[in-house]
């Protein structure tokens, strides 16, 4: 890949093979002088030149020992805050030889840079709220109206899924918190659509238990939940949990084991909140993996 400089002389900055850095980015070779000894340019996915301070990035090896929970949350503001620099700083520096295409991408990476930041930040405002009170703002709602209202902004987020909520209709009221259980199907949603990278339907469905009988023939086997109660179910089509795994991927700042998460962003906060916020309402949440792939997540309101 060539960039051109905008004059007579037609200077080149020559891209060429590298060692990869990051999941993202390889070195490049260039004949752009840069002042600054730490700072490097590299290409991203898209083969795009990025300027990189060096000294902002922790190498990989001792990333991957550290388990310290401050660790996980420094690495999960460092890489997008590194992007942004990154991006912004190329913007700066080589403006003059890069395409008006080509500065709609960085600025693109900029945004979806800043946008896993406000959501880091939302889960851990999120961990505030529900772990320094217990008290909920009940109130009586239909649940199939708030889903239908998270499913459509969410949906409005992405273009590769299509979020069915299956239509339900007579179903009673249900006491609950509107602005924390919005938290919840939120939380799910985007946890789909993070390991479902190839796209694909995300269904979301409501059912009214009323005895076990019911459960058994929908559910199957089920942990012990409260009866009578709803039970909401998020299923996708993506990678499906490891079995070992299905119980510990609701504790705080665990993260599934795989190659998807390790180059996925994610401090392994959503589905601790989801439990504390369906647990304060006496309800229970869980998963499993579906036989035709993916997996499938259920939470259990209890019913007055």
């Amino acid at each position: 890949m060539d960039i051109k400089r905008g004059s007579s002389s037609q200077q080149k900055i020559e891209i060429e093979s590298a060692t990869s850095l990051e999941e993202d980015t390889a070195e490049i070779n260039t004949k752009v002088d840069i002042d600054t000894p730490t700072l490097r340019i590299y290409e991203d996915k898209h083969r795009l030149p990025v300027i990189y301070d060096i000294s902002l990035r922790e190498p990989k090896k001792r990333l991957k020992t550290e388990t310290n929970n401050i660790t996980v949350l420094w690495h999960e503001l460092i890489s997008p805050l590194t992007i942004i620099k990154g991006y912004t700083a190329t913007l700066l520096q080589l403006n003059h030889l890069i395409t008006e295409e080509q500065k709609e991408q960085y600025l693109k990476g900029i945004d979806a840079a800043s946008n896993k930041i406000i959501r880091l930040l939302e889960n851990l405002r999120d961990i505030t709220k529900v772990e320094e009170t217990d008290v909920l703002n009940l109130q009586r709602i239909f649940l199939h109206d708030l889903l239908s209202h998270v499913a459509s902004d969410i949906q409005n987020q992405t273009t590769k899924h299509i979020i069915k909520l299956r239509p339900r209709t007579h179903l009673p009221l249900v006491n609950v918190d509107p602005e924390k259980l919005e938290i919840v199907v939120n939380n799910l949603l985007f946890n789909a659509i993070k390991y479902s990278p190839s796209g694909g339907d995300i269904e979301i469905d409501i059912n009214l238990i009323r005895d076990n009988s019911e459960i058994s023939c929908i559910f199957g086997e089920v942990p012990p939940i409260k009866l009578p109660c709803f039970i909401v179910s998020v299923a996708d089509n993506g990678i499906g949990i490891p079995e070992r795994e299905l119980e510990q991927i609701f504790e705080k700042f665990y993260r599934v084991k795989n190659n998807l998460t390790n180059i996925t962003s994610g401090a392994g906060l959503g589905l601790y909140i989801c439990k504390i916020i369906v647990n304060s309402h006496g309800g229970y949440i869980w998963a499993r993996n579906r036989l035709q792939g993916g997996s499938v997540f259920h939470f259990s309101l209890p019913v007055e």
